[in-house]
């Protein structure tokens, strides 16, 4: 009888980065997490931190202009919105305020904790994962990047079953 493995006592971490192909355009980029479709590992996602090119917030200029990062499940969804089962969390960057000197300070990363939540995170499949990103009413194409803080937990096969029918996988 094979030994049950018990999930990871520490967090793993996982990076990527994506840019757009043009300004405007959603765009993806596939995170090699190294697992097939069929393993029955799932990741409790802890923290995902994302980090804007040098640059890319002063892109920002106008009420109209925002900038979206999300991790998704899919790359043939044609927008980044919450109502999107694919999407696993979205972040936009949007203009707030202008100061009397004409600039302010940007932190980075901008950090999205899932630690509250109840088993300390969110359950996701690690097959597929993908970036994406998307400039709305920029000038130019932008460049964002993540990491993602998560431990794996074994799943039974019917829980594999019920987060690829949440995330509609097999739809």
């Amino acid at each position: 009888m094979p030994e049950k493995r018990v999930g990871d006592q520490f967090a793993n971490v996982i990076y990527g980065s994506v840019t757009e192909s043009a300004a405007g355009t959603l765009t993806f980029t596939k995170l090699e997490t190294g697992y097939g479709s069929l393993n029955r590992v799932g990741w409790v996602v802890h923290k995902l931190e994302f980090y804007l090119a040098v640059g890319m917030s002063s892109l920002i200029i106008d009420n109209a202009d925002a900038i979206q990062m999300a991790v998704t499940k899919s790359n043939l969804i044609s927008s980044v919105t919450l109502d999107q089962a694919a999407v696993i969390d979205l972040c936009q960057m949007q203009f707030s305020y202008r100061t009397s000197v004409g600039f302010a300070m940007d932190m980075q990363p901008i950090i999205r904790d899932f630690t509250m939540l109840p088993g300390g995170g969110k359950l996701v499949l690690p097959y597929p994962l993908f970036l994406a990103v998307k400039g709305i009413s920029l000038a130019s194409a932008v460049t964002v990047a993540t990491r993602i803080s998560f431990t794996e937990q074994e799943l039974t096969d019917k829980d594999w079953l019920e987060l690829v029918e949440q995330t509609r996988l097999l739809a």
